[in-house]
């Protein structure tokens, strides 16, 4: 049984790659050089109010260390650029250059698509119906994170 599970596991997230591939396709390349971690920062990026390493990691729920490469590429690819307030020269902020604004409008459009249509499949199933396969989610989820916890604390 156990198998089985991991192996369902392996096998959906192989098949959200390939529909990551499918939709990145669709945005004429703009995409291609993004991965979805870098373009789930740029949109929270241009979500947040003076948008910092800290805001970011806890938006993001990664170590501000993971931020700040994650920034250093988005910035390499001229996706954002950095910025300080008038109030407090020693802050560093970050908006979204034009390109940046091409990916967030671009991943947006995907996302909302993704949304649409994985909204109409579990609207086949009630509360009651998906709340095991929630709960199962969830712990095993906890599981992983806190393996990775321990990983990180042996290195």
């Amino acid at each position: 049984m156990n198998h089985t599970i991991l192996d369902l596991l392996v096998e959906l997230c192989e098949n959200e790659k390939l529909l990551e591939k499918e939709y990145k396709t669709r945005t004429q390349g703009i995409l291609n050089d993004f991965a979805i971690s870098e373009m789930h920062c740029i949109d929270f990026i241009q979500t947040t109010e003076a948008p910092n390493v800290t805001k970011l990691a806890k938006k993001m729920n990664i170590t501000k260390g993971g931020i700040s490469k994650m920034i250093k590429k988005l910035i390499k690819k001229n996706a954002i650029e950095t910025y300080s307030s008038e109030s407090n020269k020693k802050e560093i902020y970050y908006r979204l250059t034009a390109r940046g604004m091409e990916v967030f409008h671009a991943h947006e459009k995907i996302h909302n698509d993704w949304c649409l249509k994985e909204s109409a499949f579990f609207d086949n199933f009630t509360e009651a119906e998906l709340q095991p396969a929630i709960n199962l989610l969830e712990k095993y989820n906890n599981h992983l994170k806190s393996r990775i916890k321990k990983i990180n604390k042996e290195i």
